[in-house]
């Protein structure tokens, strides 16, 4: 079998080629620099392929050799709601649009994000056929992805797998929160009080396997976490006691707003896309972000494996071990 990956040098990315290669998948590793491919580079049975994710050349190479291809490339911070509209939503119809145009068009799985729901609390988590409520340019942009996927793959079975907050070895996202921990203190805004669902790196690959592999999930949409509801307090108390101990800290809520409008700011000035922006923080000032895993579980037979604790503790030890921290 041959698999594409888009985004593979990404936290996700690289750990769905990884493993899929492990299993025996031939993988075309879709990246933009090969100098920063790091492990797949040097890993039998993964072919790196050179291009952007906005060509719709490349990306009718990659439809026109792979039977699946995991589409995982895009934005999660960016300067304007253009820049996640061109990659996350653009670029999602144009792979669409190739897969349709190919001779065998590959099953086409999409990573979207719980930001296309919009936040949702544990009384009342999102699941797939809730009418679509974002509150930010990156889940306008997710949603925007889904609905180009579906209007230009005719003929093309897909499958859209919507994670919520994924952690694990790799991630740069949490990195700083790791740091903070590591401190010994961890930042609450509000307390802490937000309920969030959480997914490891390992459970979501495991969760994309099953979406590109099974029949069942064709015209399909999911949901995957590790099946608890969490607060941000509990996902930072975890931190800090795999870190030796330390403080949650009260960070108030307009703290974090005034930190959203300075990240962006300092993004213009230095042309980078900030890592806390307008849109992250509207993220952090939620009541919950929540959703409910039942159908990818009943439908795929989809378990998670790695409980909070042992995840926490795991990707603690591969930052320490890498040098990150």
């Amino acid at each position: 079998m041959i698999a594409a990956v888009t985004g593979a040098t990404g936290f996700i990315g690289s750990a769905l080629a990884l493993r899929l290669a492990a299993s025996g998948t031939r993988v075309l590793a879709l990246v933009r620099d090969p100098a920063r491919a790091g492990e797949l580079a040097t890993t039998p049975g993964i072919e790196l392929v050179r291009g952007d994710v906005r060509d719709p050349a490349v990306l009718g190479v990659l439809a026109g050799r792979a039977e699946v291809v995991y589409h995982l490339a895009g934005l999660t911070s960016a300067r304007s709601r253009g820049a996640f509209m061109a990659v996350n939503a653009a670029a999602t119809g144009t792979l669409a649009a190739a897969a349709a145009r190919s001779v065998t068009p590959p099953k086409l799985v999409l990573v979207s994000s719980l930001s296309v729901a919009g936040p949702r609390p544990a009384a009342d988590p999102a699941r797939e056929d809730d009418r679509p409520a974002p509150v930010n340019g990156y889940g306008e942009s997710k949603l925007r992805g889904e609905e180009l996927l579906r209007s230009e793959g005719a003929g093309v079975r897909w499958t859209i797998v919507r994670p919520p907050w994924v952690y694990g070895p790799g991630d740069r996202a949490t990195l700083s929160l790791f740091r903070l921990a590591s401190r010994g203190f961890f930042p609450g805004v509000r307390g802490g009080r937000m309920e969030v669902s959480l997914v490891h790196v390992d459970d979501l690959v495991e969760a994309l396997i099953l979406a590109g592999s099974s029949p069942a999930a064709d015209w399909r949409v999911y949901y995957a976490s590790d099946g608890m509801v969490h607060t941000v307090a509990q996902f930072g108390r975890a931190m800090l006691a795999a870190a030796g101990g330390g403080r949650l800290l009260h960070v108030p809520g307009f703290a974090l707003r005034l930190g959203g409008y300075a990240g962006e700011a300092a993004g213009w000035l230095t042309g980078r896309a900030p890592l806390l922006g307008r849109d992250k923080a509207c993220e952090g000032l939620q009541a919950g972000w929540v959703c409910d895993d039942t159908r990818i579980r009943a439908d795929l037979g989809y378990r998670s494996r790695v409980d909070l604790p042992a995840g926490v503790s795991e990707t603690l030890a591969w930052y320490r071990t890498h040098q990150w921290l």
